[in-house]
């Protein structure tokens, strides 16, 4: 067996496909294995099943956050002593999910049946498809649980709005009920359009509309914390923008960031306080994907550490399209490099 894929029945492009499953297990026939997986906790026994018959390609159905718990849990299999000395094999994340950026990053295209077809085809030739390495960050945090008790723990990321209107913004995005790329146009449209009654005495009119009222200053609203960027504290702890990538990202072909963290070796971090109107300012450049201006810092990073100012306000960080709770300190650093299989399907009949 050489293809081993872990489908996520939960994500959005896979709600109400009972016979996902079955569908893609005929495309990889007996080149591979599928293994529908209906919670996080259910991904390690498949993965040290994966390790022990030598799997070479670990597949993810499911968008970022499918592919975030595999290599995750992929890590913490490594750790467990009966695969101490083996390592991560070939990852290759599929479309259709929510945003998608490590595929896109990587150059993959195509859906997830397109994209096993050519590779079953592949190795059923004896071809291999092209590699890419792609760096990732190390990622440590302690997180309060319900009864007032701190936890650690480790995991990988690619790209973290840990506050600020990153963090605001996929809060208002993931409200949809299918969350697609027009989305994103969506809720920065609302933003744009509520900022001049939100900031003004417009918002006490009589029947001016709620969302009018309340949209900018719910996405505009400040994470009250401690950042650290490469050993210095920054000044402001009312911080409207805490973001990290060890990757650069494109959200749905409407903005691009992180531009900087395609040179290896380092992150790219966009950290400050910049005002709400500098921060709409800079949206052409955000869809240019050009550096940002004003009071933050938007360039390379080595690493980057947010603690939580009071507990009335823990941290809810977003990292690879995946929410966390009430964290109280997280810090990111350069992580491992992981081999991404670079499948180019969009020509296969089965693209569309």
């Amino acid at each position: 067996m050489e293809i081993g894929v872990i489908t996520n029945p939960n994500s959005r492009k896979n709600k109400g496909r009972p016979d996902r499953a079955r569908s893609l297990q005929r495309i990889v026939g007996q080149l591979g294995e599928v293994h529908e997986t209906t919670s996080p906790e259910a991904i390690k026994p498949v993965l040290r099943d994966f390790l022990r018959r030598d799997v070479r390609y670990w597949v993810s159905d499911g968008g970022d956050g499918a592919l975030h718990w595999m290599l995750r849990f992929g890590l913490e299999v490594l750790d467990e002593d009966e695969f101490r000395n083996a390592t991560i094999p070939l990852a290759l994340p599929t479309n259709g999910g929510t945003i998608d950026f490590v595929a896109k990053n990587v150059g993959i295209r195509g859906n997830a049946e397109a994209i096993l077809e050519v590779l079953r085809a592949k190795l059923a030739r004896g071809e291999h498809p092209e590699v890419v390495d792609v760096q990732s960050m190390l990622v440590d945090a302690i997180q309060v649980e319900d009864d007032g008790s701190e936890s650690r723990f480790r995991t990988i990321g690619f790209a973290a709005a840990v506050g600020g209107i990153g963090q605001r913004f996929f809060a208002k995005y993931y409200e949809a009920n299918d969350p697609r790329p027009s989305e994103i146009v969506r809720v920065v449209a609302k933003t744009v359009a509520s900022y001049p009654v939100a900031s003004s005495p417009l918002r006490h009119l009589p029947g001016m509309p709620e969302t009018l009222c309340n949209y900018a200053n719910e996405v505009f609203k400040p994470t009250h914390c401690r950042c650290t960027l490469d050993g210095r504290q920054l000044e402001h702890t009312r911080m409207t923008g805490i973001h990290v990538a060890s990757m650069s990202i494109n959200l749905g072909g409407v903005m691009s960031f992180f531009r900087e963290a395609d040179v290896p070796g380092q992150l790219h971090a966009i950290v400050g306080a910049p005002p709400p109107w500098q921060i709409i300012r800079n949206l052409p450049r955000m869809y240019a994907g050009r550096p940002l201006k004003g009071d933050m810092y938007d360039g390379a990073a080595k690493d980057l550490i947010v603690e939580a100012l009071g507990d009335e306000e823990l941290l809810a960080p977003v990292i690879d399209g995946e929410n966390y709770r009430n964290i109280k300190k997280i810090s990111f650093k350069l992580g491992p490099t992981f081999r991404i299989a670079k499948v180019d399907a969009k020509s296969s009949k089965l693209a569309n």
